[in-house]
C-alpha cells in the first residue's frame, strides 16, 4: 500500500469518526428533557384517571366527545387543538413534551406500528413526534423533572411499581409491588398501603426507600406539605385530614366520600347516599356548597373550571368555576371542536 494511499484511508477514517461524533452529539442533544423538580399534574387530578391536567397556562385533556382524544387550550377554554387521536388518560405536561397512558381508538391513524398497543407515550406540546415510552399496560403515572414514576403491567410479573428514564427509554423496577405514585411531594411519594393494610406509606426517590409514616385507615391520601387529605375506610370513606406534625385528625365531612380532588384552598368530592352530590368545602371542611346533585365522576380541576361527568357516562362533559359561586354548564367547547374538525375534512 502506498503511503498517499494510506494517509487518504487514515484521513477519511477520521472524518467518518467526527462525522458520527457529531451525529451522536447531535442525537443526544434532542434527547427529551424536563427541567428539575417539575411535577406533571396534580395527586387529585390524578386520582381521577388524569384526565385534566394544566401546565404553564395551557389545560392538556382528555376530549370525551372525542374518542378521549388528548386536546390542549388555554384554562378559560379558548384556542382548542388537537394533538393525538389516541385515547388518553394519567395526562402529565413538563418541558415540551406531554406524557399519558394511551390507548388507539378507532380513529388513530398515521402513526403506524408507534399506536399499535395502549402503552405510555409522550408527545411534544405542539402534537409532533408522538413516541412510544412502553407498551406494556403502563397506569397511574407522575411525571417528576426527566423521570416518570408508574404502574406498570406484563403478564409474567404482574403490576409493579417502576421508573422511566424518559431521556433514555430505559425502565427500571423498583417495587415488586403496585402502589399509587399520584401523591409528589418534595422527593417522596406518599401513598396507602392496598394489600395488608391502608397505612400511610413514604417512597424517597434519591433513596429508593420506603418508610411507615402512620398507621391510619386511609385511601387516595393528598398531601400539601401540611396535611394529609384521604377518604376515612375504617368510618364509611368519609373525609378526614390528618396532620403528621402533630399526629391530630380532624374530620372534614361525615358523609361518605366516592372521590374527591383537593386544589388550592377548595376540595371537591362526590358524597353517595340518599342525596348524592358533588360537592365544595374550604379545607378546613367550612363553606359546604352544592355544585351539582346526582353521581358524578372523573373530577378533574384546573385554575378556572372544575370538570366532571355523571357516573357511567363520559359525556355529557360538564363544568363548573373553580372559585367563584358554583353554576354548572356543559363543556360545550370540547363538543364544538370536535364538530369544526369533522366539517373541516
Amino acid at each position: 500500500m502506498s503511503k498517499t494511499l494510506r494517509n487518504s484511508l487514515v484521513i477519511a477514517a477520521v472524518a467518518l469518526f467526527i462525522a458520527g461524533a457529531v451525529a451522536y452529539s447531535i442525537h443526544k442533544g434532542k434527547a427529551a428533557t424536563v427541567p428539575d423538580g417539575v411535577i406533571g399534574n396534580t395527586a387529585g387530578n390524578l386520582n381521577n384517571y388524569g384526565r385534566f391536567c394544566e401546565q404553564d397556562g395551557v389545560v392538556y385533556f382528555s376530549n370525551a366527545y372525542d374518542n378521549g382524544a388528548l386536546y390542549s387550550m388555554t384554562p378559560n377554554q379558548q384556542d382548542l387543538k388537537k394533538l393525538t387521536d389516541l385515547d388518553v388518560e394519567y395526562i402529565n405536561a413538563g418541558g415540551n413534551y406531554v406524557f399519558f397512558y394511551g390507548v388507539p381508538s378507532n380513529t388513530t391513524t398515521g402513526i403506524g406500528s408507534v399506536v399499535s398497543k395502549p402503552g405510555m407515550y409522550m408527545i411534544k406540546k405542539d402534537g409532533k413526534d408522538l413516541k412510544a415510552l412502553t407498551k406494556d399496560i403502563s397506569r397511574s403515572m407522575i411525571l417528576f423533572g426527566n423521570k416518570i414514576y408508574y404502574q406498570h403491567y406484563t403478564e409474567k410479573t404482574g403490576t409493579t411499581f417502576a421508573v422511566m428514564d424518559i431521556s433514555k427509554h430505559e425502565s427500571e423496577e423498583l417495587l415488586s409491588y403496585m402502589i399509587n405514585p399520584a401523591c409528589l411531594v418534595g422527593n417522596s411519594i406518599y401513598y396507602n398501603g392496598m394489600y395488608d393494610n391502608h397505612f400511610l406509606y413514604s417512597y424517597n426517590l434519591d433513596t429508593n426507600t420506603e418508610s411507615l409514616l402512620w398507621e391510619g385507615d386511609i385511601w387516595n391520601p393528598i398531601f400539601d406539605g401540611t396535611y394529609v387529605y384521604y377518604m376515612d375506610v375504617l368510618n364509611d370513606y368519609r373525609l378526614c385530614r390528618y396532620s403528621p406534625s402533630n399526629n391530630t385528625i380532624e374530620i372534614l365531612s361525615k358523609e361518605r366520600t366516592d372521590l374527591f380532588n383537593v386544589f388550592g384552598n377548595y376540595i371537591f368530592f362526590q358524597t353517595s347516599g340518599q342525596q348524592p352530590a358533588l360537592k365544595r368545602m374550604n379545607t378546613d371542611g367550612t363553606g359546604v356548597v352544592t355544585i351539582a346533585e346526582g353521581v358524578y365522576n372523573h373530577i378533574g380541576v384546573t385554575s378556572t373550571y372544575v370538570y366532571f361527568s355523571a357516573f357511567g357516562s363520559d359525556v355529557p362533559v360538564y363544568c363548573s368555576p373553580t372559585f367563584s359561586d358554583p353554576y354548572v354548564v356543559e363543556f360545550t367547547a370540547a363538543r364544538d371542536a370536535v364538530l369544526a374538525g369533522k366539517d373541516n375534512k
